[in-house]
Order: structure tokens, then C-alpha cells, then sequence
């Protein structure tokens, strides 16, 4: 009797599994329409795959708070808005700003704000949040390292809710550059009574584009888009949400491992290509290389507190001594042109365009008399500083042999970046390589005021001249008065040698084929503008 129930029951269960195969939603080896075979609208199709670029990066952030941190990563472009813009031309746009207007002294700017702006908590952006945001950089108990680009500005004065006005201490045609900064992007009013030690961290908030979702330290962030999204800039295609839904910022340290996921399409798009890898990037047809002249410059420094720094014969030996075209040639493949001033030729307005003829020759013999003339006939024993990249280290090596053809033996000491950044605010320098990026004039104040020494004036350039002629530059009413005061600061600087000036580079952007409709930024990348990714 118990066997017959047990085989009745078998029966039962293989009718219905045999019948479960003919009936539509139901059969075992297929996905059912009522979930993914159905888009978000419940109609029938099939759902998108979520579309996720992955970007990578030889470093991570230290905070995600545009307001605290000294280095900006990149997902704080993509969190905050700003209320400047800038276009593909580099011209200045509006952001959240939609207009302003400047008093006929420059010392007033009222700015106009955009309505129907969201931040990613839900709040409205108003006048109160663009207030606290600068009168949270300008606090000195803050502690912002962008408080000295906004020195110029007296006091924000909330009109309205959405009309601000800044009172300037003098005019400062410069403003819309520090204001378009990512360091100028918008925070919500009292954000950090409001998320305590976990803002910056594990949350934080803007109106831009994509949302942070996770930060893990060293490994990666992951921002979200912003499903609410339609207040982008008028001069972008793509004003609305983004079209790709999840932006990875990956951080891979060894140069070699992102080449490497780069080829195999473990991540999408590269930043800062390395010039070893340019031809072999170039023959692959799964990538393109955008090459375009950076907002770069690399050089030779020295602590010009310190003997035999002092004396500018010294300083213009080691000038001469610097084969500028072999270090091009040895150490970035060619790729890339000569610096002879303090600025990057790319800053037009602003560059000097007699650089060249007011710089120093490669001249060995005229080194060595130099050298002579400043109480070193036989020569110096010097220690040459860098950062352990593959980059940084050739670039020492020939600096070094360079330098002992002129008489000049160096011991070259290698540091990991932290421990760099350590020793120059420690001031423990001699001769030190560096490489900034920066679009702007304004970088010659940030490392030769000497309202800025130790650190960043890691030069140690302690200069009434330099200091007053900097000072008059920027105090500039216009522009252009602006930008011609900045040139006689750069002959200034060229003749009495505070820098060795090495090289510009080019830069390079990788990007496989999976990215569709790629727009090369001279600033930041707009990957909410139309950007896409083709998934499987």
C-alpha cells in the first residue's frame, strides 16, 4: 500500500513538471517575462544591462570633501556642481550660477542663481548652501588649502534665495577661475553639523550629476547617476541624466597592471598614459589615443634658502647644464616640447611668448664658469630628490649624468609620494624634480609667494620683488592687464633662474572602443555630456 501512494505521487510530480515545460512563464530553462524580460514600464522587451565605466588611477583621494582635501579626485568633478562652467573652448559658462553681473570698480559680483536644483539628500539649492560652502573654505578653523585662492573675497551676502553677492577686498578678474575650480563646488548648508565625521567619507552630497554610492580607500569609488539630473550647463549636448548609469573610479598603482587592464578591458578609459606605452597603445585598434598639449610643466628645483643656492650664478649653471631636448628625447619618447619659462605655452593669454630667448641655453662650458665664478671650481657634491615612478626615476638619471659633466655629483634619493610631500614640508631638499598641473597664472603664487613658505613654496623662495610683482599681477581690474602683469613676473622669475624649467608634456588619454561618443575636455571630462558605453 505505501508503495503504490509513493508511486502515485511520482506520477503527480512528473505531470507537472512535463506540462510546466509547455506553459508560457513557467518553464525551467528560460527567464520569466514578469521580471527580467520586462523594462522598468512593466511592458515586454528586455531590460538594459546597466552600463559601467571603470577608469583608472595610480592614486586615491584622501578625503572626499572638496573643501578639506589637497588632492582633488576626480569623482568630486562629477558630485558637486560649481557655479562656473567651463566649455570645450575653455570659455566661462554658466553652472549653477546663470548669470551675474560685476560693479564698475570689480569690487561687487552678483551672481544668479538656477532654480529647480536639487542636492542628492533631497534639499533645494539655494543661496544659503553657496554661502556656507565659501564661508566654510575662507574659515582659517577649517583648514582648506583652497582658502588662499579666495583671499579676495570680503564677504558672501545672501541677496536672496537665489541672488548672492561677493564683496571683493580688491578686483580679481581671476574669480571665475577659481570659482569654475572643483575645489569650488557646492556643499548644502551646515553639512557637516549635519553628517558629523562621515562627511567626506562615507557620504557626500552635491547636485551634480552622479551621486557617490561607495568609497572603499585605495581600491575604488563608485558613483551612481543621478536619476533627477536636468540642470546640466546649455553649452552640453546632454543637459539631462547621464547616459551611463555607474561611473568606477579603480585605483591601480603599478604602471604595468593598468596597461594591462587596459588592453584586456578590465577597465575602459585611462588618464596620464605613460610615454613608454604610446606606440604599443597605438597599435592596438581596440584603443584610441587622444594626444593634446597639457596644462604641464616639469622642472628642476632647489632650496633657495640653502647654499650654494643662494647665489644665482649657481643657479644659472645648473640651467645651462640641462639638456632639455635629450631629456625629451630619453625620457618621454619625444613626446613632448621643451619648457623655457615658468607657464605652459597652452595658457595663451597668459604664457610669454619670449620664454625662449630669455632662457638658458644648453651651455656646459658656460656652466662650468659659472660654477667658477661662484667659488666652485671643482665642483659640487649635491643630493638629487624624486618620487620613485618609473617617470621620475629616468628623469634622475640623466639630470644626474647631465649635471656631473659640469662638475656637479648628486646622489640620488628616491621617496614614495607620501614620504616625498613629507620631506619637502620638512624642508630637508637640495635639488628636487616636480611636475604640476595646473591651467592658471595663479600656480606662481601658490609655490613663490613666501606667504606660502615652507610648503607649497617648496623652492623656499622667500623674494620682496617676486612677492610685489605678484601681488600687483593679480590685483590686476581686467584680465588683460591681469595677464600682461603675470609676464613681467615670469622675466622676473627667468632671470634670476628660481626654477630649472625642463619640459611640457602632452596629455594623453586612453580609451577603448567600448566608450562611445568620446569628448576631449582640456579640463575636466564631461562624462555625463553623451558619453556611453556599448555592453553586453
Amino acid at each position: 500500500m505505501k508503495i503504490q501512494k509513493f508511486r502515485r505521487f511520482i506520477v503527480i510530480i512528473l505531470t507537472i513538471f512535463l506540462l510546466s515545460s509547455f506553459l508560457p512563464g513557467c518553464s525551467t530553462g528560460g527567464v520569466s517575462e514578469t521580471s527580467e524580460d520586462s523594462d522598468a514600464s512593466g511592458a515586454s522587451g528586455t531590460k538594459s544591462p546597466e552600463k559601467v565605466l571603470i577608469i583608472g588611477y595610480d592614486q586615491d583621494a584622501e578625503i572626499m570633501d572638496t573643501i578639506k582635501t589637497a588632492w582633488y579626485s576626480d569623482a568630486l568633478i562629477y558630485i558637486h556642481d560649481r557655479l562656473i562652467t567651463r566649455d570645450y573652448e575653455f570659455g566661462y559658462k554658466p553652472g549653477l550660477a546663470e548669470r551675474w553681473d560685476i560693479s564698475d570698480d570689480g569690487l561687487k559680483w552678483t551672481f544668479y542663481l538656477r532654480k529647480g536644483v536639487k542636492f542628492h539628500d533631497g534639499k533645494d539649492f539655494k543661496a544659503e548652501d553657496v554661502k556656507w560652502t565659501f564661508d566654510t573654505i575662507k574659515d582659517p578653523n577649517t583648514g582648506s588649502p583652497f582658502r588662499g585662492d579666495l583671499e579676495a573675497i570680503k564677504e558672501v551676502k545672501v541677496i536672496d534665495d537665489y541672488t548672492i553677492e561677493m564683496v571683493l577686498n580688491y578686483p580679481f578678474p581671476n574669480l571665475l577661475y577659481n570659482l569654475s575650480a572643483t575645489a569650488s563646488g557646492i556643499h548644502p548648508a551646515n553639512a557637516y553639523e549635519k553628517y558629523g565625521d562621515d562627511y567626506g567619507k562615507k557620504i557626500v552630497i552635491g547636485t551634480g550629476p552622479y551621486k557617490l554610492e561607495e568609497w572603499i580607500p585605495g581600491d575604488k569609488t563608485v558613483l551612481v547617476k543621478n536619476e533627477q539630473y536636468n540642470w546640466g550647463p546649455e553649452w552640453m549636448s546632454n543637459r539631462g541624466p547621464a547616459l551611463i548609469d555607474k561611473i568606477v573610479l579603480k585605483v591601480i598603482p603599478d604602471e604595468n597592471s593598468r596597461m594591462m587592464e587596459l588592453e584586456v578591458g578590465g577597465i575602459h578609459l585611462l588618464r596620464n598614459v605613460p610615454e613608454t606605452y604610446v606606440e604599443k597603445l597605438e597599435n592596438n585598434p581596440d584603443i584610441t589615443l587622444y594626444k593634446e598639449p597639457a596644462t604641464k610643466l616639469g622642472y628642476l628645483a632647489y632650496a633657495t634658502d640653502k647654499e650654494p643656492f643662494t647665489d644665482v650664478r649657481v643657479r644659472r649653471a645648473i640651467n645651462h647644464a640641462l639638456n632639455r631636448e635629450e631629456i625629451i628625447q630619453f625620457v618621454l619618447r619625444g613626446i613632448g616640447e621643451v619648457a623655457y619659462g615658468y607657464l605652459p605655452p597652452a595658457l595663451k593669454d597668459e604664457y610669454l611668448e619670449e620664454s625662449k630667448e630669455l632662457a638658458y641655453e644648453y651651455n656646459p662650458e658656460k656652466a662650468r664658469q659659472l660654477l667658477a665664478e661662484a667659488g666652485y671650481p671643482d665642483g659640487l657634491e649635491l643630493t638629487l630628490s624624486a618620487d620613485n615612478s618609473s617617470k621620475s626615476s629616468k628623469l634622475a638619471e640623466i639630470i644626474q649624468n647631465q649635471l656631473k659633466e659640469v662638475g656637479i655629483e648628486t646622489k640620488i634619493q628616491l621617496y614614495d609620494s607620501a614620504s616625498y610631500a613629507d620631506m619637502l614640508r620638512e624642508g630637508k631638499q637640495e635639488l628636487f624634480i616636480r611636475e604640476y598641473s595646473w591651467s592658471n597664472a595663479d600656480i606662481i603664487d601658490w609655490f613663490l609667494l613666501s606667504s606660502r613658505f615652507p610648503y607649497p613654496n617648496h623652492s623656499r623662495w622667500v623674494d620682496e620683488k617676486t612677492d610685489e610683482l605678484i601681488m600687483y599681477a593679480a590685483q590686476r581690474p581686467t584680465w588683460e592687464e591681469r595677464a600682461e602683469a603675470y609676464k613681467e613676473v615670469q622675466r622676473y622669475l627667468i632671470d634670476q633662474a628660481v626654477w630649472a624649467p625642463i619640459y611640457i608634456p602632452m596629455q594623453m588619454i586612453a580609451v577603448r572602443k567600448e566608450v562611445k561618443n568620446f569628448k576631449y575636455h582640456p579640463w575636466m571630462l564631461q562624462y555625463n555630456d553623451g558619453f556611453d558605453i556599448e555592453v553586453k
